[in-house]
């Protein structure tokens, strides 16, 4: 089947504007003109610095990650772990098991990282109805980003404009950073009357790639204004939008909270039909992971389709082959997908 081959890239006329400003070079465009996806996603974690941790009494700690390695003891109650044995490793969520846990041995107080603060701007688009008056496109991403972020254990609010005008939009992303410590743009990368590359370039630092990574290959970052918050610009097709979130939004945002690791490791499970892909790319595709150890890959979609697709699936797979083929029985790497 090959329900997922790349798309052919954007014109020259849209080539994105240099990224001298970056602290550091972005990675080297290999020879079919696109960027190793790991190495862009290794470049935009290093742009991104964990929050300042602080203390927080035990049940104000519930939802964020614990900043600090909880070792036993001596004076922990009888039937505690060996003196210095590690009870909790730094960098996990703290849930209420473990708050019963901390509270059980005396601890009252914890140092953690505090929830990531999200702006997701959603640059819409809009068109001519029959009449002649104009008409707002559906929203189809930036609501998913936006709550996928919030499950994700991020303080997320979101904002949106069809306003066109560059200026326009930079004011409005400006506005946000008051409250961000990151902001996810949703759109204006390939279609629709925002254009990024008029955008960006006026907030601070930018970057816009392609990259090797199906669907999801068009993406953008900037440094916006004297604090330098992290942008990240997102395309608003669905499916690329939702495979951005899982392979690259969650790890920023683990790096943010202080979690470890920061890559999520992926599961296997065995593939149930023949896939024809691109080589040399990264595909992504929602699949359905069954209990006997396999998977199923669903056609891709497109608009409310694709929300259907995403919304059955259960996991998120993640191909590779130099042939191109990729036969019956063989494994997949995969990142479980939850809710």
């Amino acid at each position: 089947m090959g329900l997922f081959r790349r798309q052919p890239p954007p014109p020259e006329s849209a080539a994105p504007p240099p990224a001298a400003q970056l602290p550091s070079p972005p990675p080297a465009v290999r020879a079919d003109g696109l960027r190793d996806f790991a190495a862009q996603r290794d470049y935009v974690l290093s742009l991104v610095s964990p929050l300042a941790p602080f203390g927080v009494p035990l049940l104000d700690a519930v939802g964020l990650t614990l900043n600090e390695s909880i070792r036993s003891d001596a004076t922990w109650p009888q039937g505690s772990p060996a003196p210095g044995e590690v009870l909790v490793q730094r960098g996990v969520k703290i849930g209420p098991r473990l708050v019963g846990l901390l509270a059980g041995v005396g601890i009252d107080k914890v140092m953690t990282r505090p929830k990531p603060r999200v702006v997701v701007v959603a640059l819409g688009a809009s068109q001519a109805s029959l009449d002649g008056a104009p008409r707002l496109l559906p929203d189809l991403s930036s609501y998913l980003v936006a709550a996928e972020l919030e499950a994700q254990g991020a303080q997320v609010w979101r904002v949106s404009t069809d306003d066109p005008e560059p200026a326009s939009v930079m004011g409005l992303i400006s506005d946000q950073m008051i409250r961000s410590d990151l902001i996810v743009t949703v759109g204006g990368l390939e279609s629709g009357p925002v254009d990024l590359t008029q955008v960006l370039p006026g907030l601070g630092p930018c970057d816009i790639a392609d990259v090797a990574i199906t669907p999801g290959h068009r993406q953008g970052l900037a440094l916006v204004g004297e604090d330098r918050v992290p942008l990240l610009a997102l395309p608003d097709e669905p499916v690329a939008a939702h495979v951005l979130i899982t392979t690259l939004l969650v790890p920023v945002l683990r790096r943010m909270s202080g979690a470890d690791p920061v890559l999520a490791p992926p599961r296997r499970a065995r593939l149930t039909q023949p896939v024809a892909l691109t080589p040399g790319l990264l595909t992504c595709a929602h699949v359905t992971v069954y209990d006997n150890g396999t998977l199923t890959l669903r056609p891709r979609a497109n608009g409310v389709a694709a929300l259907a697709s995403i919304n059955r699936c259960n996991g998120l797979a993640l191909i590779e082959s130099q042939s191109g083929q990729v036969g019956i029985g063989s494994w997949i790497d995969y990142l479980p997908l939850e809710g």
